[in-house]
């Protein structure tokens, strides 16, 4: 059990939070990091209204080989490319490339609720589940994971909007969900899917998870969350105007 030290005001920009893990420290000098995001924020462009095809391959293949379902770029590229066409698939590989083509379907589907301001439901979220696990049933998610479900949509219906406490809250989110499975399969994935609408409604850019090198780090919230401040820093970076 790590124990959490704050230093400075709870939500305030001039704070350093420290997480202790042990004899290890994590240190985030907020008012560097939020000076620095605010500021990328101004110099930004406006972001394209529809990410590139590569952002949703991208994403797909590093959420599946964080699941750790062996997986190659290819096999993304070629899954969607067969949708695009209509081709047929056919031997053992047709589930997972139906899961993948699935997945991109949801990515794209949560890029038109946010533009939308759609807020999220439960039972959109048990649809994103059944089509990933391509109809595993619904009945092991018993009433308990099923008010925790309730929990979490609530919460990225209500986003925080200034940058510390949106962060916070999304790095604790998804590392509650990763430690504490909602759904007996793909519920890393089904986290990711839900991280990426939690940023969305907060106001915040597309990520990308590095499947090589954050695979131990999802259920470490400390760690979790000075990773995603990277990676936001980086967003903004690439963000396509």
């Amino acid at each position: 059990m790590s124990n959490e030290h704050h230093s400075g005001p709870r939500n305030g920009g001039s704070a350093t939070r420290s997480f202790r893990l042990g004899k290890v420290g994590i240190r985030i000098d907020w008012a560097r990091w939020l000076r620095l995001i605010q500021r990328k924020r101004r110099l930004a462009k406006k972001p394209a209204s529809h990410p590139p095809a590569e952002y949703f391959s991208s994403v797909t293949w590093s959420s599946f080989i964080l699941e750790g379902i062996p997986l190659a770029q290819a096999d993304v590229t070629d899954a969607v490319s067969h949708a695009v066409v209509g081709k047929p698939l056919r031997g053992f590989r047709s589930r997972t490339s139906q899961r993948i083509r699935n997945h991109v379907a949801i990515l794209r589907r949560i890029e038109m609720s946010l533009r939308a301001g759609a807020q999220l439901t439960s039972q959109t979220v048990l649809r994103w589940y059944t089509s990933i696990s391509c109809g595993l049933s619904l009945a092991a998610i018993d009433e308990t994971n099923m008010a925790r479900l309730d929990n979490v949509v609530r919460r990225i219906n209500s986003p925080q909007f200034r940058l510390q406490p949106a962060i916070t809250e999304i790095a604790h989110v998804h590392a509650q969900l990763n430690a504490d499975p909602l759904v007996p399969s793909f519920n890393g994935i089904l986290a990711r899917l839900l991280l990426q609408y939690h940023l969305g409604r907060c106001g915040l850019p597309r990520i990308l998870f590095d499947a090589s090198v954050d695979s131990k780090l999802m259920k470490d919230e400390p760690r979790l969350l000075k990773r995603i401040l990277e990676l936001v820093d980086s967003a903004y970076e690439v963000s396509p105007g």
